[in-house]
C-alpha cells in the first residue's frame, strides 16, 4: 500500500525588489553603441534617454556598450557611461546597474 503525502499549498512569491525586480523587466529599448567614439556614444546616450524620459518613464531600458575586448587599450565606454549616468543624466534615471556579465547598463527611467 503506498502512502500519499499531502499537497502543501503553494506559497505565493514575495513580490521582486530592487535589483531583481530591474533585472527581471524586459527593456522597452535598447541603445548599442559597439563601434562608436567617447563623443558619439555622449551624443547617442542623451538622446536615447531624454526620449525615453518622455515616453517609456518608469520602464526598464538597456545601453549596451561592450566590453573593450576588441579595442585599443582599456574599455572607454562602459566607465564613460556610468559616468553619465551619475552626473548629467542622474534626472532621467530612478536606477541603474551593470548588466549580467558586464558590456552595459540596466536603468530605470525616470
Amino acid at each position: 500500500m503506498s502512502k500519499r503525502r499531502k499537497r502543501r499549498p503553494k506559497q505565493p512569491h514575495p513580490p521582486l525588489s530592487g535589483i531583481a525586480q530591474l533585472l527581471s523587466e524586459s527593456p522597452v529599448a535598447t541603445l548599442d553603441l559597439h563601434g562608436h567614439s567617447a563623443a558619439q556614444a555622449e551624443l547617442r546616450v542623451r538622446d536615447f534617454l531624454a526620449t525615453h524620459y518622455r515616453i517609456s518613464t518608469g520602464n526598464v531600458v538597456h545601453i549596451i556598450t561592450g566590453k573593450g575586448i576588441r579595442s585599443e587599450g582599456d574599455a572607454v565606454l562602459l566607465e564613460f557611461v556610468r559616468d553619465m549616468l551619475d552626473d548629467e543624466a542622474a534626472d532621467h534615471v530612478d536606477e541603474y546597474l551593470g548588466m549580467l556579465g558586464g558590456g552595459g547598463w540596466v536603468l530605470r527611467v525616470k
